[in-house]
């Protein structure tokens, strides 16, 4: 399996040979001439694998996998250390100090490529040990916008450090990758073709493609995929997977009834994206009822996009919380400018804006969905105490 890889090497001559042995056996591979870079790099790139050699000028190795275990997001990327101290005192020192396997310079390329593997297969068994909190977005009515929410959320973790999987779960005709501007090779149509008890981490990383800003998207086919279809197991499988492989998972999910029962029970979340229409409101308060229904009501949140002026606004905040009793994350004001753009070249908001407004409105959506569970509960204690005062 073929694995993005950041080695931090700083001998020239070695680094080129260790790039292009990786390469051939179908790694990507990020370079860093020493230390220094290794947390940005990881930060920016998520490797699966890092490769670190110690005695390395300025910020040497022991000091680079320091950093790397004491920054959020990175802390828990597997670190191979490749070394010329062959003495049993400094394999040891390595070790103690959370490296996951140490080999001696030169090391023979099929031990690299062996070791490499073990070291991957041990961290995904560890990952399944943990489950991400996955998030559910839904559009009540057509147009609003949640493939742009999904996308922007999904990067506003990814910047912030977090381990994030993005996710559509269209089973045709997905938006996500054209957001993105990107042509994966496979979807989750590729894991209908295989059993559904087969479709674990493995099967799951096959279909993963990384965005240029690193964010691993899980695409839907952009089309009506032929002779395919998805059972329940299925769905299943492919959403309880991507909450092993990321702390976060934001879906896209289609306003389809049958495919969010069935995907409820692996839902953290699922937040309503609601226009600024009076209809959408309407739409709003007949999904909530499903919800209800679907044993969703203490996970459902609301999130509103303006799609008009300021004059054609008819849904607000209040009237939200007032009609449908669910916890408001924020609106998305009305900015034809940036978000046509957005779409029109496919690179979404806070790719383009890193330091804008629009970055600081996710981020305060964000700390809600980090913190989500506790802010649900004070506001259901909240709407409790408001309707025992009302009798």
């Amino acid at each position: 399996m073929a694995y993005k890889i950041l080695l931090a090497e700083d001998e020239p001559t070695m680094r080129r040979l260790m790039g292009m042995l990786l390469g051939r056996q179908g790694h990507q591979v990020i370079e860093a001439e020493n230390g220094e870079p290794v947390v940005d790099l990881a930060l920016q790139h998520q490797p699966d694998l890092i490769l670190l050699d110690i005695m390395m000028p300025g910020v040497d190795g022991y000091e680079a996998l320091r950093r790397v275990r004491s920054t959020a997001g990175i802390d828990d990327i597997p670190v191979i250390f490749l070394s010329a101290k062959s003495q049993i005192e400094d394999r040891v020192e390595g070790l103690r100090m959370g490296a996951d396997d140490y080999l001696i310079k030169p090391a023979d390329p099929n031990e690299l490529m062996a070791r490499i593997d073990s070291v991957m297969l041990r961290s995904r068994r560890e990952a399944r040990r943990t489950k991400g909190k996955v998030f559910g977005f839904v559009g009540v009515k057509g147009g609003v916008g949640v493939t742009t929410v999904a996308v922007n959320m999904a990067l506003y973790f990814h910047q912030s450090g977090k381990g994030v999987l993005l996710g559509d779960m269209h089973l045709a005709f997905g938006m996500v990758t054209d957001r993105l501007g990107i042509d994966p090779p496979q979807t989750t149509a590729n894991l209908a073709l295989i059993a559904a008890e087969s479709i674990e981490g493995n099967a799951l990383q096959k279909v993963l493609v990384r965005h240029s800003s690193g964010l691993a998207v899980l695409a839907g086919p952009s089309n009506v995929p032929s002779g395919i279809t998805y059972s329940a197991d299925h769905l299943v499988s492919i959403v309880e997977q991507a909450s092993y492989a990321a702390q976060y998972v934001m879906l896209d999910l289609p306003p389809d009834p049958d495919i969010i029962e069935v995907v409820a029970d692996q839902l953290s979340g699922i937040v309503l994206v609601l226009g600024s229409e009076p209809s959408s409101l309407r739409s709003a308060q007949r999904w909530a009822r499903h919800l209800d229904h679907l044993g969703l009501h203490n996970r459902m949140s609301s999130l509103l996009v303006h799609r008009q002026n300021q004059g054609q606004q008819f849904v607000t905040a209040s009237s939200i919380t007032e009609k449908i009793g669910c916890l408001f994350l924020g609106d998305i004001p009305y900015k034809p400018e940036i978000y046509f753009n957005a779409e029109h070249t496919q690179t979404p908001v806070l790719v383009s804006t890193k330091d804008s407004p629009e970055r600081q409105l996710f981020r305060s959506i964000g700390e809600k969905l980090t913190d989500y569970t506790d802010i649900l509960d004070q506001f259901h204690k909240t709407q409790i105490l408001k309707s025992n005062r009302m009798l």
